[in-house]
């Protein structure tokens, strides 16, 4: 799931007070608090298009996003994250849920690590909705995938491995000669279980309030043909008082034939350019 980040224009009579809020001061050691044992982070937000790596999950429409974490001061966390999805897309399913643990620490004051697994949950979701026939057996879009980050400043390396099948796919329901309407030769052709994802994420502060963040990444489909995605983007975040952000998106992504023209798994009519380049508008709110 995207990372939860806000949508709007910031309006210019809260730019004082932003400034101010964003301008922390010194505290010392004598000062600072000690740490709890578990802090409890939340945060929820609505974006106008809900992309995962270079593809919409929503078939370019809005979604409202929610996430709260557990985290220990050792550096144990797990989460939750919701939102909603399009069945156009994800054959069956209007809602994702996001289960995740892990455990961050630090290997210098300038280097730090992430450690963890996440399962995209998909409830009651299978590709035996799918509406194209002979393409259809029941098949769960549940993903396990484990991920390993490491972050230097303000620069981070991510990874990850899905342990079953890539979300559902596979020489059944998206075969070469059949599965994707964009390009008749793409597809699954054996067990998608191993696919995996490198990308390299950057966020900045270039001023009080703002955040330039960039992403470059690409994805790899185990057994498959004409279907990984390269995808990227870059934009700005604008932090508000109370917790509130604006921010605003450029999605790009090489964009596979195969995910032009992409045929409705809802409706087996309607189409979509799922993988195109986009802006992105978001607005949310961190508690």
């Amino acid at each position: 799931m995207n990372v939860i980040q806000p949508m709007m224009p910031a309006r210019a009579a809260l730019t004082a007070a932003c400034v101010l809020f964003c301008v922390s001061l010194p505290v010392s050691a004598e000062e600072a608090p000690d740490a709890p044992t578990w802090t409890f982070p939340g945060s929820v937000s609505l974006v106008s298009d809900y992309i995962f790596r270079g593809q919409s999950q929503t078939w370019g429409r809005p979604a409202l996003q929610a996430g709260i974490e557990a985290d220990h001061r050792s550096g144990f966390y797990a989460g939750l994250a919701l939102s909603n999805v399009s069945d156009h897309w994800l054959a069956g399913a209007t809602s994702e849920v996001d289960l995740y643990a892990g455990f961050r620490g630090k290997l210098s004051d300038e280097v730090s690590f992430d450690i963890g697994a996440v399962e995209y949950v998909y409830p009651g979701a299978d590709w035996k909705k799918s509406a194209f026939d002979g393409f259809n057996a029941s098949n769960s879009l549940n993903t396990f995938e484990p991920y390993v980050a490491v972050t230097y400043k303000w620069l981070t390396l991510k990874t990850g491995i899905v342990v079953n099948e890539y979300f559902g796919w596979s020489n059944n329901n998206s075969p070469p000669e059949g599965g994707f309407a964009g390009d008749f030769d793409a597809g699954i052709t054996d067990d998608t279980s191993g696919s995996h994802y490198t990308e390299l994420n950057a966020a900045y502060a270039i001023a009080p309030c703002w955040t330039l963040s960039a992403q470059l990444g690409r994805q790899v489909i185990r057994n498959s043909t004409g279907i990984d995605v390269t995808y990227g983007k870059v934009g700005l975040t604008r932090a508000l008082p109370q917790g509130f952000s604006v921010g605003a998106f450029y999605y790009a992504s090489d964009e596979p034939d195969a995910f032009k023209d992409f045929l409705s798994l809802a409706n087996a009519h309607s189409d979509s350019d799922v993988a195109r380049n986009t802006v992105v508008l978001t607005l949310g709110k961190t508690f």
